[in-house]
């Protein structure tokens, strides 16, 4: 792992891959780019990938505030101008893909394209299992918030936590990930999240659709940390320019189906390459019409 740090705060990045485009993957919070091992060896044969620990997780620091949608937005786009990156495809899960979604409506002149799996919003929150945690630390008062930031979670819990990410235990069971991922993070890392989920709700709204970078999106329909029906609701706002519904597959269709996963991003990502210098959000109509979803029924 390499290391990024920007006004005190250090995010951890492994990279691959020499030539082509740059790629930037953002994980889920709760893991870290482990979650993006089965894509990583695909897309760095023909892209150069980077995949981040954001702060909290893995290696990355783990600051005692700063856990916000517009902290992580800034951390990671400080990061693409320490790199000179642009024209860079964004691949999120969750709180990854609020990011990226965030990212390309400030800054579309960074962002060539954005894969968003399970976006995070308020609405896609609030309707799933997130609520829960959600309203208890909403209505903390500050000391106790506080007292949770310093509590640090143990293996059991973060197991549980990375169980309820799929859709059956058979696919938990098989995942080879799972251990890696359950050494235990902070949390204040998921406090800090669901206090800030107000941030999120700017997500569920797209007035601004048409001046986006080409977005895919794809949804396990088992998911239960987020909504799948509030996802339907938003994707009729966003309008994604492909959108794939995984049925049998929860929050973590990167391992559950990984070969289909892999598959449909380096479709997408190899689509909109074709497509530079059409404006953010065009597709030409000969290739949109091959950009529908595949897999589930509408």
């Amino acid at each position: 792992m390499e290391n990024f740090a920007y006004d005190g705060t250090r995010l951890g990045y492994l990279r691959r891959g020499e030539g082509g485009p740059p790629v930037v993957m953002l994980h889920n919070a709760g893991s870290s780019h482990v979650i993006w091992t089965p894509q990583i060896t695909a897309l760095a044969r023909k892209y150069r990938v980077y995949a981040l620990d954001l702060p909290g997780y893995g290696s990355a620091d783990q600051p005692e505030s700063g856990y916000t949608l517009d902290r992580y937005a800034e951390l990671v786009r400080r990061f693409l101008r320490d790199r000179d990156l642009t024209g860079v495809a964004l691949v999120g899960n969750c709180l990854g893909s609020a990011i990226s979604l965030t990212l390309a409506r400030r800054y579309p002149e960074l962002v060539r394209a954005v894969v968003a799996i399970n976006p995070l919003t308020e609405s896609t929150a609030m309707r799933g299992d997130l609520r829960v945690p959600a309203r208890i630390t909403r209505g903390l008062p500050d000391p106790a918030a506080r007292a949770l930031f310093d509590w640090h979670t143990p293996k059991w819990f973060a197991r549980g936590t990375i169980r309820s990410w799929f859709a059956s235990g058979r696919a938990y069971r098989e995942c080879p990930y799972v251990q890696p991922l359950s050494a235990g993070f902070p949390a204040r890392a998921l406090v800090g999240l669901v206090r800030d989920l107000s941030s999120f709700a700017a997500l569920d709204e797209w007035p601004d659709r048409e001046q986006l970078p080409p977005v895919c999106t794809i949804w396990g329909t088992e998911n239960r940390v987020l909504s799948a029906a509030a996802g339907r609701t938003l994707n009729t706002r966003l309008r994604p320019d492909r959108a794939e519904w995984l049925d049998r597959c929860g929050h973590v269709p990167m391992l559950e189906r990984a070969p289909e996963v892999t598959a449909i991003i380096t479709e997408f990502l190899a689509t909109t390459d074709a497509t530079e210098g059409h404006r953010p959000g065009e597709i030409p109509a000969e290739e949109h019409a091959g950009m529908t979803s595949r897999r589930t029924p509408e």
